[in-house]
């Protein structure tokens, strides 16, 4: 096995600063790409033996103190079998003793609804709150992602505590890529593929070339099952953008066998979304027109009540739809501008369900 060595050099490149311009601006930049990003440059810089200041020591110190606590959050997951992590504190596994993985949320999916809620009720047990429900339908099965937040250690400089749970392990963008429901077996394919699939929601950027450096250097994998599973879950062309990112800031071996292996598959995946057809945009701001087509609605919190079921219950009304979940009560939207009128109007309407309960 080839190992590369991800040193402070490398993350110059990725980030194209020269690296004449030193450790500051390195970090500088990777505070500008990514609100985590600066917690692997400054903890490789003291690896490779730069000396901390009081601001790089509280930054680490509070990246550990984040990690400690989505640790803390897993055991207590332990009984949730449906539940599997990804990314995250999986991938920063592969990462060398004292090299920080960015810390931001921790992503979870749940192989049903009833382990996705009952994983929400242990979270909201210690303290968490249910916020930002999504609700998508695909293969004729109801799809959750939501968020369950903790206020932030330091609200001036950090986000808040943030585990997003789903029972779709891969969304895809609603369109040509379709809703994917399960993960790999294996764990160093699960964690790979979320990593390409981030590519739906925003670019790549260093991180994820360092992800997988890392488990390119680290994973018992052979290029051809790696394609293979990336044309199997529709992320070939992804994947393949992603291993391109990496190969522009080093020559890798195991990179260069994984494009040659993705190349095939990716121009097919290339060609099937072209001409896949594609639903004519629609102004419909019907919640039950977008769930009946596939397209994911958006759930604002109402009320919050812990109530028996395993499951989400849709209650679509004239004027509104109601998503009433073990956790409490959510009005449905399809995009982001609500009339005051109609959350009033909901949240009359789930007041009333709590009391008719």
């Amino acid at each position: 096995m080839t190992v590369t060595r991800l040193d402070l050099g490398l993350l110059h490149r990725l980030l194209g600063v020269p690296e004449h311009e030193g450790t500051y601006r390195l970090v500088r930049r990777a505070q500008q790409t990514s609100g985590t990003l600066a917690q692997l440059v400054v903890s490789l810089a003291v690896a490779e033996g730069a000396e901390a200041g009081s601001g790089s020591r509280d930054l680490l110190a509070r990246a550990a103190s984040r990690a400690a606590r989505y640790a803390g959050l897993r055991t207590a997951l332990a009984g949730c079998p449906g539940v599997r992590t990804v990314k995250g504190p999986s991938l920063a596994t592969h990462y060398p003793p004292g090299v920080r993985r960015p810390v931001g949320d921790l992503d979870l999916v749940a192989s049903d609804e009833e382990q996705l809620w009952r994983a929400v009720g242990t979270l909201c047990s210690l303290g968490g709150e249910p916020a930002e429900l999504s609700l998508f339908t695909a293969g004729g099965r109801l799809h959750v992602m939501i968020a369950v937040l903790w206020p932030s250690p330091d609200a001036l400089l950090e986000e808040e505590i943030r585990v997003e749970l789903c029972t779709a392990a891969f969304c895809g963008d609603f369109a040509a890529v379709p809703v994917r429901p399960d993960l790999p077996v294996e764990q160093y394919l699960a964690d790979l593929l979320s990593v390409a699939e981030e590519r739906f929601q925003r670019e790549f950027h260093a991180k994820d070339a360092v992800d997988l450096l890392m488990l390119l250097d680290s994973s018992a994998w052979a290029p051809a099952a790696v394609a293979q599973a990336a044309a199997d879950y529709r992320l070939a062309p992804e994947l393949l953008e992603l291993v391109g990112l990496l190969s522009d800031a080093v020559a890798h071996p195991g990179a260069g066998r994984l494009r040659q292996a993705l190349a095939a598959a990716a121009a097919e995946e290339s060609a099937r979304r072209a001409a896949a057809s594609r639903p004519v945009p629609q102004p419909d701001r019907l919640v039950a027109a977008r769930v009946e087509a596939g397209q994911p609605v958006w759930g604002m919190p109402l009320t919050r009540t812990a109530r028996p079921g395993e499951r989400c219950v849709l209650e679509h009304r004239p004027e509104l739809s109601l998503a009433r979940t073990p956790v409490g009560d959510f009005l449905l939207v399809a995009d982001e501008l609500v009339d005051p009128d109609a959350y009033a109007a909901a949240l009359a309407a789930a007041t009333d369900g709590e009391a008719g309960a």
